[in-house]
């Protein structure tokens, strides 16, 4: 008897757990202007639309990936994403005081491969537009290979091009909840 009580209090938390993951907003930060700005426009959108926020940011932005990082040894390049995440976070938490970020990591991977693979389990995924007027690549693979709505930001604070990824369509609340 007691066996099935711990396993359907088990099952519970299993469930709350699945339900909570669908639930998240995924902003990828890499320290630019437009970063912070695609930040402060989840924050503003995850706490009217009940979302956990979840901040990633992917090193090296634009070299190699390390196959064998030795974990406790001093990565430069980790160490400048982590200080570029901080001070994402710190801008963006001083627009929005109230703002609430469940979990910030780092990830060492190709920036298009790890954000699309972290989008199966998002309900949204924010990124900040290149400066100009043409999409960036980066952003336009990702748009095309995510498994949830995509958002890109501008450095004003304006979603660009937001995209359903095989979902339902956005709704006109995801555009202006933010401004």
């Amino acid at each position: 008897m007691r066996s099935h009580r711990i396993r359907r209090a088990s099952v519970y938390a299993a469930d709350q757990v699945a339900e909570s993951r669908d639930r998240v907003c995924l902003v990828a930060v890499d320290g630019s202007d437009a970063s912070v700005q695609c930040l402060v426009w989840a924050l503003h959108h995850a706490a009217v639309h009940q979302l956990t926020v979840e901040v990633v940011t992917i090193w090296p932005s634009r070299h190699s990936v390390f196959v064998h990082e030795v974990a406790g040894h001093f990565s430069a390049p980790r160490w400048k994403a982590r200080d570029a995440q901080r001070e994402v976070i710190r801008k963006a938490l001083a627009q929005v005081p109230r703002g609430s970020i469940h979990a910030a990591r780092l990830e060492n991977g190709r920036v298009v491969d790890s954000i699309v693979h972290a989008s199966a389990r998002c309900e949204l995924v924010v990124l900040g537009a290149a400066s100009g007027d043409e999409p960036h690549p980066l952003t336009t693979r990702v748009t095309e290979q995510a498994e949830c709505q995509v958002v890109v930001v501008d450095r004003a604070g304006e979603v660009q091009r937001p995209t359903s990824a095989g979902r339902s369509p956005l709704s006109t609340t995801l555009r202006t909840t933010a401004r």
